[in-house]
């Protein structure tokens, strides 16, 4: 019973997601009567009725007497990210779509994957097309919400290395604070975003979707030949620091939103070596389709722009890989996996990830060469943090590291066995790493044709990645324990 009343609590929070869900579903049911697609609007309607349907119940439920336990409001969290993908799929099924397909789209977008499966697209009614790239949009802020949420619930982030370079002041104490500054943030990228794509020739449809795609760092077209469709270098180079924007902390636009000054922004070590990964990244890219026989300016467009969509984990794609070298594809798959910062749209290991890991080399090294019983605290982002406080964040840093690396490793041991996907081990490698990564750029690997189960496996490569493979476990382990779980050496908590 001590369950049912913890889930009551968990409940009644989950509720008012859900029904922010479905307040946002009415703007497509608006786009689909500006266009008078009456037809798409009953369907429409259905995912709406149901998010509506399902916070209800879940606000009205018996409040509980006892507040749940962090792991059960973690491990139900991640569940929102299932329910929300299932019930938003339903629309994508009038075009043809089987219940699977549909569901991976549906995940795709809402994790910012930018995978797609989608046949015709161009034949698609505009609410549907609207319908899947205001998913992204909204994936793309909501993933940043849970993120922090899980931070304060399970002390997965520290709240002192949360903090602005150069300034005592923590990064937005209060989660609901954080959740409402963070979506004002977000609408006016957006709409500079959209602006400044539309001041390259596009019109306002086509800017929206785009924009909505590229500042959520999602990557879905309403073409089926992406971005290559407007064949516009303008619009690229335009996306190109959209998409790293949205690739960049949260925090550093806080900060600059607080306090008005680029000082503190522009000397942020993860802008700094967000910058420095993408200028090398394209170098690399542009010096190796040179030497494969592409002019240099071809090089230079795919280089920067490949470069752009892998840092920044959007996906966008200006050219299909057609005649690129197998090591300049592992060279960028390395990148669709590590993406850009903590506290962004991007999936991925982030970077902040493998700069902790670079500081601690370098904090063992020293501590090595001086002396092991020296004391030598090591430097984050420009500052001494204790000893203990360092053993943590290179634990948390590595064991993220290591997870992900794992589920690439069983994903790929267990495609390669399937011939479909043998026969191009190179772009089977590439596709997983950027499936993992939800970053959704491909080589043609995958597709509608690929087999049902390589699917269904690559549909929970995309939730747990964006989830960051934590709160998955933790999920898994409370279904299988149900969640009676031992605390200390007392009973368990009934």
């Amino acid at each position: 019973m001590g369950l049912i009343r913890e889930l009551a609590s968990v409940g009644r929070d989950l509720g008012a997601v859900f029904l922010l869900v479905g307040i946002a579903t009415i703007l497509p049911i608006i786009v689909g009567i500006y266009y008078q697609e009456w037809h798409v609007l009953p369907v429409m309607l259905v995912p709406t009725l149901l998010f509506f349907a399902l916070a209800i119940f879940l606000r009205f439920l018996p409040k509980g007497d006892k507040p749940a336990r962090n792991s059960l409001s973690i491990a139900a969290t991640a569940l929102v990210w299932v329910f929300v993908s299932s019930i938003g799929c339903i629309p994508f099924m009038i075009t043809g779509m089987t219940f699977l397909d549909a569901s991976f789209e549906s995940m795709s977008a809402w994790t910012g994957t930018g995978f797609t499966f989608a046949l015709n697209i161009e034949e698609w009614p505009r609410t549907l097309l609207f319908w899947r790239s205001f998913m992204q949009w909204i994936g793309g802020l909501g993933i940043i919400a849970f993120t922090l949420t899980v931070a304060s619930r399970s002390g997965l982030i520290t709240r002192g290395l949360y903090r602005s370079e150069g300034h005592s002041e923590a990064f937005m104490p209060s989660v609901i604070a954080t959740a409402f500054q963070m979506w004002k943030i977000y609408f006016v990228l957006t709409i500079a975003s959209i602006l400044a794509i539309m001041a390259t020739g596009l019109d306002l449809w086509d800017a929206v979707n785009v924009g909505f795609s590229a500042i959520s760092t999602g990557g879905m077209s309403i073409y089926a030949a992406g971005i290559s469709h407007f064949d516009n270098l303008g619009l690229e180079l335009v996306l190109i620091p959209i998409m790293l924007a949205g690739a960049l902390p949260f925090r550093l636009y806080y900060v600059l939103y607080t306090q008005g000054s680029l000082k503190n922004v522009l000397s942020d070590r993860i802008l700094h070596l967000m910058i420095a990964v993408f200028l090398f990244v394209s170098a690399v890219l542009i010096l190796d389709l040179c030497s494969s026989g592409l002019s240099v300016a071809e090089a230079a467009r795919e280089g920067l722009f490949m470069a752009g969509t892998a840092i920044s984990s959007t996906g966008f794609q200006n050219t299909t890989m057609a005649g690129w070298g197998a090591a300049t594809i592992l060279f960028l798959a390395v990148f669709v996996l590590i993406e850009g910062g903590t506290g962004s749209t991007s999936g991925g290991i982030k970077l902040d990830r493998i700069q902790v890991m670079f500081e601690a080399m370098i904090w063992w090294f020293r501590k090595t060469i001086v002396s092991p019983r020296a004391y030598i605290p090591m430097r984050h982002n420009g500052r001494s943090i204790a000893s203990k406080e360092a053993d943590m964040l290179i634990a948390k840093s590595l064991l993220l590291i290591l997870l992900y690396i794992v589920m690439v490793v069983i994903v790929l041991i267990i495609l390669l066995h399937d011939p479909y996907f043998s026969k191009d081990v190179v772009g089977t490698m590439y596709d997983v790493f950027s499936c993992v990564g939800n970053n959704g750029s491909t080589s043609g690997v995958f597709g509608p044709d690929m087999p049902e189960y390589a699917k269904v496996i690559l549909y929970l490569a995309m939730w747990i990645g964006r989830l960051e493979i934590i709160p998955v476990i933790i999920l898994v382990w409370g279904i299988f324990r149900r969640f009676e779980w031992h605390t200390g050496s007392g009973p368990s908590r009934k």
